[in-house]
């Protein structure tokens, strides 16, 4: 890339990373927050289930702002209120005044999502947005790794509020350099092509693209936000065992999606999303195999999870190209459907297996991944043939 879409891309990714900091950060502190509110498991997870909730609701709010008052205003409201809410949780007396702020955390994140899509298809050549939208998966899945290890590292010397201090300072800074390169308005915006979310909906193909891949992210999320309980619970492990985890799911993911795009172009973006389903449920069929034969270590759930995120690599990057076939004034509103249906099926599978993780098992975990990769799979065995537009 030039100079020019690198100025673009950075600060854009800055922002998505800075979002996702929100939650990542956050996880390793869960047992410990559980411990100084004196509250049981299910009201500990509730503040990742409700912080995805805002996230999922914010989707159609920010899809509806963009093209209203642009991608600089939604910027400048999302970080403002996300610095707001941080201080909000850091100060947070219990565990409903907390729940409270990691909603509206949730809400503020989601101007990313957004936002950040959009503006790098708007404003950039197709070669370019092609590798800048690379450049910022790559920069966000760095995310999950290192914010559990920053997390990690903060518990050793501050508690479970520290970690929103943190959050709020790093959102503050990252502020105006988003907002200098955030377009007031979207560049060639043509308000004349009909661009209602029923009009995006009606889109066969892109209704199953994206609700396959939104059960392939919340198979990846209710994993995510159950292990750290689910390594403590049935493995006797502590918070460096989910940094490590972590470390090396994501390692996985950035080697795999070097050559993603390689094997979609031999095997073509739909074959390359078909065959990581596949791989997918075969996958999460072995895991739960593995709990309740009672034979799964920690190792075992390494390579898992190492698979996993390499499978997620191959077909990820294909099914939100190919669901995002539209024009240009649709991009907003279906990336924030979009969001929205993996949100939502992250929050709603979390929330379901929490009431079982305290279980010496990751039956509940895997069984919770097998059902929405299946489904998942099930959604792209039917051909799918492009819908005119």
């Amino acid at each position: 890339m030039t100079s020019t879409p690198i100025r673009t891309v950075l600060p854009l990714a800055a922002l998505t990373g800075t979002s996702m900091l929100a939650m990542d950060l956050f996880l390793p502190a869960v047992p410990a927050l559980q411990a100084s509110l004196g509250i049981d498991i299910e009201r500990a997870q509730a503040s990742v289930a409700v912080f995805l909730g805002g996230l999922a609701a914010s989707q159609l709010a920010w899809g509806e702002a963009l093209n209203r008052i642009g991608p600089r205003r939604c910027v400048l409201i999302g970080i403002t209120v996300l610095v707001l809410a941080s201080v909000g949780c850091a100060l947070a007396p219990g565990i409903e005044w907390l729940l409270l702020m990691r909603l509206l955390q949730g809400f503020a994140a989601g101007a990313a999502t957004v936002v950040a899509p959009s503006v790098v298809s708007t404003s950039l050549s197709d070669a370019d947005a092609v590798r800048g939208m690379a450049t910022i998966a790559s920069i966000e899945a760095i995310v999950p790794a290192a914010g559990p290890v920053l997390g990690t590292a903060l518990l050793a010397w501050t508690d479970w509020r520290g970690t929103f201090w943190v959050l709020a300072a790093v959102s503050a800074l990252a502020l105006p350099f988003v907002v200098r390169i955030a377009p007031i308005e979207l560049p060639g915006l043509d308000r004349t092509v009909p661009a209602r979310y029923a009009d995006i909906l009606g889109n066969r193909r892109y209704l199953r693209l994206a609700l396959s891949h939104a059960l392939c992210i919340g198979a990846l999320l209710s994993f995510v936000a159950s292990a750290p309980q689910m390594l403590a619970r049935g493995f006797g492990l502590g918070p460096s065992a989910f940094a490590v985890l972590q470390v090396f799911g994501v390692g996985s993911f950035m080697l795999a999606a070097s050559q993603s795009g390689r094997i979609s172009q031999r095997l073509g973006p739909m074959r390359a999303v078909r065959f990581g389903a596949v791989a997918h449920a075969v996958l999460c069929a072995a895991l739960l195999g593995a709990a309740l034969l009672q034979v799964l270590s920690f190792v075992g759930l390494v390579v898992f999870w190492c698979a996993f995120c390499a499978i997620l690599a191959m077909r990820g990057p294909a099914a939100f190209g190919l669901a995002l076939q539209l024009p240009p004034s649709q991009m907003g509103r279906a990336s924030a459907l979009m969001v929205l249906a993996l949100l939502l099926v992250g929050a709603i599978a979390t929330q379901a297996v929490a009431p079982f993780i305290a279980q010496p098992s990751a039956v509940p975990v895997a069984l919770m991944m097998l059902i929405a990769s299946a489904v998942s799979l099930g959604l792209l065995i039917p051909p799918t043939r492009a819908t005119p537009t």
